[in-house]
């Protein structure tokens, strides 16, 4: 494995002070946690500053971040840029000021206080819940129902380049000879429909299963009105006239708990892990020996100043 400085914009990784050949095979021994990635004087990049940069990382992608050269070669520039550039900012002195040093503090209890939460979330996801899924689902399974289902096909007459009477005249037309039944309703949605092609095989016109409430409402009300194989007369929405048939319905049904069992237990789950640290942060708040002193907190205001108001209300683009 080797690395070198990108000098030209052909490098893998644009804009980025890391390239490199892809190593010949994978190594056989894992790297200790000393072992250097980048060095250059002082500054040293190791495999544990590799480890701590892949922290960052949520832990559902970090087995694809390890499978491709790059991506690691590019994490791993990330931290020696900014040592580099850290290095510089301690050179330079600004680590001595003292709201700076609050600020590096505030930035490692953040991420510890993260590393915390996340604890709190693997213990929590640990415990079997499906007997409290069982439960939940007996004690109220009106909850857990399928809404009606409806296959539709339209013809939309839209307004763009019409006036509301031309469309409506467009959409009456399309009915009269959709209702006479001479062609199939798709047929007449290829030659009146103004509804973009849809991708893949499915004919336009056709906009298969979906829920009824999922309609627009006035589409929605005259698709509960029909009977299966019937055809509306023109229905007008803000997306312009509908000539809707109705292929077939299915009535709404209660779902079975196998159905909704993953459901209910990620619910649970969640509801647990937030009334967890919920607690946590009512314990913490409703510390016995915690203080708020007040007036210092109070003395943080700063009075507002009508002149530097206005300035900031001009200074705004009309």
């Amino acid at each position: 494995m080797r690395f070198r400085f990108l000098l030209a914009a052909a490098a893998l990784v644009a804009g980025h002070a890391l390239a490199a050949d892809p190593p010949a095979a994978a190594p056989k021994k894992p790297l200790p946690p000393d072992a250097p990635l980048v060095t250059d004087g002082s500054v040293v990049v190791d495999r544990a500053d590799f480890d701590g940069a892949m922290l960052r990382i949520p832990e559902q992608y970090r087995a694809e971040v390890r499978m491709g050269y790059d991506r690691i070669a590019t994490l791993v520039d990330g931290v020696f840029v900014t040592r580099e550039l850290a290095l510089r900012a301690r050179a330079a002195g600004l680590d001595k000021d003292p709201a700076v040093q609050k600020r590096l503090q505030q930035v490692q209890e953040a991420f510890l206080a993260d590393l915390y939460r996340e604890k709190l979330e693997k213990e929590t996801a640990t415990g079997n819940l499906d007997n409290r899924a069982h439960e939940l689902y007996l004690a109220d399974q009106s909850k857990y129902v399928a809404p009606e289902q409806v296959h539709i096909q339209q013809i939309l007459v839209s307004l763009k380049g019409r006036t509301l009477e031309q469309a409506r005249e467009r959409a009456q037309k399309a009915y009269e000879e959709a209702k006479s039944g001479k062609e199939d309703f798709l047929a007449y949605a290829s030659l009146y429909s103004d509804e973009e092609k849809p991708r893949g095989s499915v004919p336009v016109g056709d906009s298969g299963w979906g829920a009824l409430q999922q309609l627009v409402p006035p589409v929605r009300d005259a698709v509960a009105k029909l009977s299966k194989g019937e055809i509306s007369a023109p229905i007008q929405s803000e997306y312009g006239f509908h000539v809707v048939k109705l292929v077939d319905r299915k009535p709404a049904r209660r779902l079975t708990f196998d159905e909704v069992k993953a459901q209910i237990v990620a619910q649970e789950r969640e509801r647990l892990r937030k009334e967890r640290l919920d607690a946590l942060i009512r314990e913490i708040r409703s510390s016995p020996t915690a203080t708020v002193h007040k007036e210092n907190v109070d003395a943080l205001v700063v009075p507002l100043d009508p002149n530097l108001m206005k300035r900031a209300q001009e200074a705004k683009p009309r």
